[in-house]
């Protein structure tokens, strides 16, 4: 029996989902960076995180443009940075598997820079902004849209688990607009509207990749070829033939 290794399954990984692992490791870079930067001390953090490029839209005025761009690899502390990047893995890596890596880092970053850009414009000029929220908003969009118009790429159960989990995330950033909480609601709203429109204006004829790896191809099946996500859990990304009664 062949044993699998850590490096096995991160080299797996990364071969699947070339553009998530990049990001994965983009913020990892950045979240030891600002250790070793400043540190995360409480009592320092909100001049270390803009000292490191946090997105403060009162200095984007005056011409700090990438400041809309580094913010999205920058985290508050260990427990921002482990929630967005388990997201991103999971989340992301299902949706890059879905339309390609191609239009997944596009719509990655336009995600995150729309973001960035709302929180610019609608935001509280002085109050520093970071995270990859903005973008995970914008690839939870694209995946909300996908459950509608190619809904039969779903199974149902999964269409139920995606929609009630944008719904989680959409009444949690409600929630802390109401309670003046310390998510960026304009950075999260920014994000998923930028989203959506990003992947209706990409949106795939078909999903791009089968459940071996390999792009996607339209072929024979005794199910009438209907494409199906599988529904063990929103992050089972295995995609397979199957057919289900209209």
């Amino acid at each position: 029996m062949q044993t699998i290794t850590f490096k096995d399954v991160l080299f797996n990984y990364m071969k699947r989902h070339p553009v998530t692992f990049s990001l994965l490791a983009a913020n990892f870079i950045m979240f030891i960076v600002v250790a070793f930067n400043g540190g995360y001390d409480a009592n320092t953090l909100v001049l270390t995180l803009i000292n490191n490029g946090a997105l403060v839209p009162l200095f984007v005025s005056q011409g700090e443009f990438w400041r809309i761009f580094t913010a999205m690899f920058l985290h508050a502390g260990f427990l921002h940075f482990f929630m967005n990047s388990f997201f991103l893995y999971y989340i992301g890596g299902s949706m890059e598997r879905i339309i390609g890596s191609l239009k997944y880092a596009i719509l990655y970053f336009v995600s995150g820079i729309g973001s960035g850009i709302a929180v610019w414009l609608l935001s509280s000029p002085t109050v520093p902004v970071v995270g990859a929220s903005g973008a995970l908003y914008g690839i939870m969009a694209g995946l909300f849209l996908l459950t509608f118009i190619r809904s039969t790429w779903f199974h149902p159960r999964t269409i139920r688990s995606i929609r009630f989990m944008v719904a989680i995330n959409v009444f949690f950033t409600l929630t802390s607009m109401i309670s003046n909480g310390s998510i960026s609601v304009w950075g999260h709203a920014g994000g998923f509207i930028i989203g959506l429109i990003t992947l209706y204006i990409m949106m795939p004829k078909q999903p791009y990749q089968s459940n071996r790896g390999a792009p996607y191809q339209q072929r024979p099946s005794s199910h009438h070829g209907r494409t199906v996500i599988d529904a063990d859990s929103v992050t089972d990304d295995d995609i397979y033939d199957s057919y289900y009664s209209n």
